[in-house]
């Protein structure tokens, strides 16, 4: 129990004493006692102290009555105790009437009260309250030490402080989703706090209180006390106490910081168990898409993981660049746990869109790309759209919550069995790779689509591929620049509607003869006949060179 102004006037060596002003404010919390007869006695204060004082260093009229008792209230005392009738008849109004202002209580002492009787008690309920706590910290210090060496859960952990501090506790992870948690009705939440409107309980620990409205209680606002836990460079989780039954008191922290520090330790844990797991997964993955390793044992060891790898596959390439930019804006310094925790978030995000879009996918990483084996059970083509679909809904996602880092998708062709996988994998690097050439980064591209981007950029690694544009599409690429013109866009979009001109009009958003007079023009700039085969062939791949040139 703490020890309160309340408490020293009730129970107390203040019961004799009389509260003359600031008495809404008797709770304020007694954190020290001392005697104040010197006019820069504010100078010397921590906080929380009761100041007994005869005002005799006020006497002589040089002392601002309300500028005093404010400053003694913003250097946080917890009351001022005044002895009458020993140099003053009565306390002045001044000081009463800038106390009630300023929230202070003020106590009247009589003047035969000594000083020493009032410091002794007070000094020796602290003391007994500090034996109190530093008992009771060890006790809890001890009950959730032995939760930790016992390897206990989180379901024990939340259930053990919601019984010691009488309000419901729950654990959520870095994306609010519930891990563990005392009370259902109270596993998703929303804040409507700002982030200046939070008030911050603890700087060691980072903790805070905020409003949130839980969707299934409908009530008003409900305070909530918030603990980041922090483990290997990054959040890992947040613990919360809701305060629906009663306010967290000083005991409480004590409860809840121990309660932090044994959670930590579970996410701690948990993440070495994953990272196990996820090297025994990303080792299975690297000998599937490498073709190396005895097939049979391929599939005993990704039965043990519970993976059918016996239906045909396409492989999904994700590849991740700026991660380093990314930490050096968020500041945070780049080792490995801080890549691994950064990879770890990035494949959460890609398993929580892709349950919503398959099932049975085989999911790792290698180096700075996190590689699918999405199950192809549909037709080849409708397979390549769902992917696409999810890959956009990953990407949008990623830049949404981690901006810095650029996230390519290259998409393979459909590996029927277990020995086609590297064939598919190569098809995803190239589609990545190629992809990256002809759109830049952030894209999605499949193996399918390259067609004959792919001979072209193959040609690309190793020759001067500028010099096979076709001379004509220059002349044509001179003149739109020189007369700000759209005949190189509009030659494009014929030859893709295969010399159609009404269709051509159409995607272009122009009148159908206005197209036909750029026809013309383009004939009389590139002198060659669009109705010749050979001619529109060069002009195709003369245009698709120019794209991978950009």
């Amino acid at each position: 129990m703490e020890v309160t102004v309340k408490r020293l006037i009730e129970e107390g060596p203040l019961k004799s004493s009389n509260v003359v002003a600031g008495s809404d404010h008797l709770e304020n919390v007694v954190q020290g006692v001392t005697i104040i007869e010197a006019p820069d006695i504010g100078d010397w204060l921590s906080g929380g102290e009761l100041l007994l004082t005869s005002l005799y260093s006020t006497l002589g009229g040089n002392v601002d009555y309300r500028d005093f008792v404010k400053k003694l209230r913003a250097k946080g005392i917890c009351a001022l105790a005044i002895k009458v009738r020993r140099f003053v008849d009565r306390i002045p109004s001044e000081i009463l009437e800038t106390a009630d202002e300023v929230g202070l209580p003020i106590i009247e002492l009589d003047g035969n009260v000594r000083f020493i009787d009032i410091m002794y008690p007070v000094m020796q309920l602290l003391f007994n309250q500090q034996v109190f706590e530093l008992k009771y910290y060890k006790d809890i210090q001890e009950k959730f030490t032995s939760l930790a060496l016992q390897c206990e859960g989180l379901d024990k952990i939340t259930a053990t402080l919601a019984e010691l501090i009488g309000n419901p506790v729950a654990v959520f992870d870095s994306n609010q989703k519930c891990l563990q948690t005392t009370e259902q009705k109270l596993n998703r939440f929303t804040e409507i706090s700002s982030l200046s409107e939070r008030e911050l309980l603890s700087e060691k620990f980072s903790y805070y209180r905020q409003r949130v409205m839980f969707p299934e209680l409908r009530e008003e606002s409900i305070p909530q006390i918030v603990v980041p836990i922090r483990a290997l460079s990054q959040i890992r989780a947040y613990l919360t106490v809701t305060e629906i039954n009663q306010s967290l008191q000083v005991m409480d922290l004590i409860c809840l910081e121990q309660a932090a520090t044994v959670v930590t330790l579970e996410m701690v844990k948990r993440f070495a168990v994953k990272e196990v797991e996820q090297k025994f997964s990303n080792d299975i993955i690297d000998h599937l898409i490498s073709g190396e390793g005895e097939v049979q044992n391929i599939r005993e060891r990704a039965n043990l993981l519970g993976w059918d790898i016996n239906h045909p596959f396409v492989v999904v390439l994700f590849n991740l660049k700026h991660i380093d930019d990314y930490l050096a804006e968020k500041k945070i310094k780049r080792d490995q746990f801080a890549l691994q925790g950064i990879k770890a978030e990035i494949q959460t995000l890609i398993t929580n869109v892709l349950k919503m879009h398959t099932r049975d996918f085989i999911l790792g990483h290698k180096g700075d790309s996190i590689i699918v084996l999405w199950p192809a059970k549909e037709k080849s083509e409708k397979t390549i759209r769902d992917i696409k679909k999810a890959g956009l809904e990953i990407q949008n996602q990623t830049r949404k919550k981690l901006k810095k880092i650029s996230m390519s998708i290259g998409i393979g062709d459909v590996a029927a069995d277990i020995k086609e996988i590297p064939r598919s994998y190569k098809e995803a690097q190239d589609a990545h790779l190629f992809g990256e050439m002809l759109q830049g980064e952030n894209m999605i591209y499949s193996f399918q689509e390259l067609g004959v981007f792919r001979m072209l950029c193959k040609y690309s690694e190793y020759g001067d591929i500028a010099e096979f544009v076709p001379r004509p599409l220059k002349k044509l690429l001179e003149y739109d620049r020189q007369n700000q013109g759209e005949l190189l866009k509009s030659l494009e979009v014929f030859l893709d509607c295969n010399g159609n001109a009404s269709k051509a009009a159409k995607e272009l958003f122009i009148h159908y003869k206005t197209l036909l007079y750029r026809i013309e023009r383009i004939k009389e700039i590139t002198e060659l006949d669009l109705e010749d085969n050979k001619n529109r062939l060069e002009l195709e791949l003369g245009l698709k060179i120019m794209h991978l040139l950009k």
